[in-house]
């Protein structure tokens, strides 16, 4: 979920879910919705929650995508999670959460797990607050799914399935998104933008999310997309697994410790078969450069090191057809594609937080990735629409070209001018 409910008390939720619409917020609206689907419109909070300031404020930001330059090219999948005892279900818990402007999250659309019930809370053409990512939220849709990832299939029905699919079906078409794994996102496939919170990243929905089936319900399966000997392989572990993951480990050995990354693991000890521990896991979907072979087991580029996984007859891959770049020296890595100060005009303050940072991962000498989005530096500079603030609603660009890479099991920002193609 964008944020997690628990910030919220029972007593907050029943009064959300009583209190009318907030008078800032627009007048109730038509969802977005293909006609053979249960939806509904509640509008997501747009108040103030702090005197004068003009950006303190909740729980997303008016726009006019795309029309005014941000293109909406990815759509993701979340899950609710909630809290026991409030006395509300998790799906009632996120539609609260999103009323209460102090909550500073929203997706645009919330699924009902019994019945695939959409709640739509905020316009698709306005930037909701769900990745944890500017850069994301501002070429993206978010759909809330009712659930709790460590409880699985108790909460991933077939209904939500279905009802999710035929939504997204309807918004790829809308907004010209193509139907696979590099635009049909996990919130655990997108990275924190700054070093600073880098481990408050989500892992949602999980790994009891089906997206072998999800993917064949959008009418996009998991299959090859490339010649057999492509230096590129997604991940594949078919439907019979029971998660939609392969683990990876240091050798081509099931002996051989797991895998380690140092925002997961900053003590250098090696990955877990925890469920919330992404240091170690290939989803389902995602595509990755060959790294090698051997015997049995196939090793990918993965976070800056080789990473193997058992693959007998090539069982759990399929051949991808991708772009992938390398880099002759150790290059830094990004968490947004943002522009550089100098690039703002007068008229918009800089925040400090904007400042273009790496991110604790590099691209090392001579590994490849696989590239998945190009973007130029640009960042919507938004603040509460009754403030009056200058220059409100300014997409900023900036003079830089950024790749999206499948790094590790996070998607994450590299210069084009610092790599080569391979």
């Amino acid at each position: 979920m964008a944020t997690p409910v628990k910030s919220l008390t029972a007593a907050v939720f029943a009064l959300a879910l009583s209190v009318a619409v907030p008078g800032t917020a627009r007048a109730q609206e038509t969802p977005e919705c293909p006609a053979n689907l249960v939806c509904r419109f509640a509008a997501a909070a747009y108040e103030r929650t702090s005197g004068g300031d003009a950006n303190a404020y909740g729980n997303y930001d008016r726009a006019n995508r795309p029309a005014d330059g941000q293109q909406i090219q990815y759509i993701v999948i979340h899950d609710t999670e909630g809290v026991p005892g409030s006395g509300a279900s998790p799906y009632d818990q996120a539609i609260a959460t999103f009323r209460e402007p102090s909550s500073g999250s929203s997706a645009h659309y919330v699924i009902r797990s019994s019945d695939g019930q959409v709640t739509q809370m905020v316009p698709t053409k306005d930037v909701a607050w769900h990745a944890g990512n500017w850069t994301m939220n501002e070429h993206s849709i978010g759909i809330e799914h009712e659930g709790i990832a460590a409880q699985g299939s108790t909460w991933y029905t077939e209904q939500m399935y279905q009802a999710s699919a035929n939504l997204v079906k309807y918004l790829a078409a809308k907004y010209h998104i193509p139907l696979d794994r590099q635009h049909i996102l996990g919130h655990e496939d997108i990275t924190r933008e700054r070093t600073e919170n880098f481990a408050a990243a989500h892992w949602d929905p999980g790994p009891y999310w089906d997206w072998p089936h999800y993917m064949d319900l959008l009418g996009a399966p998991i299959e090859a997309g490339g010649p057999a000997d492509s230096p590129a392989v997604m991940i594949n572990p078919g439907h019979a697994h029971g998660v939609n993951f392969v683990a990876l480990h240091t050798a081509s050995d099931a002996a051989s410790p797991l895998i380690t990354d140092p925002v997961v693991h900053p003590d250098g000890s090696a990955g877990t078969t925890a469920i919330d521990d992404w240091s170690d896991k290939a989803v389902a979907g995602r595509t990755y450069s060959l790294a090698g072979e051997q015997g049995d087991w196939t090793a990918i580029w993965y976070g800056g090191q080789k990473a193997w996984f058992a693959n007998p007859g090539h069982s759990v891959t399929v051949p991808a057809k991708a772009r992938r770049v390398t880099a002759a020296t150790s290059v830094p890595l990004y968490g947004r594609a943002f522009p550089e100060q100098s690039e703002y005009p007068a008229d918009i303050p800089f925040d400090p937080i904007w400042t273009v940072g790496a991110i604790p991962w590099t691209l090392p000498a001579g590994q490849s990735y696989v590239v998945t989005g190009e973007f130029r530096a640009e960042n919507y500079y938004a603040r509460f629409d009754p403030a009056g603030v200058p220059a409100n609603h300014t997409l900023v660009t900036g003079a830089t070209t950024y790749l999206q890479l499948s790094y590790n099991h996070r998607v994450v920002y590299v210069k084009a001018a610092d790599v080569q193609p391979c």
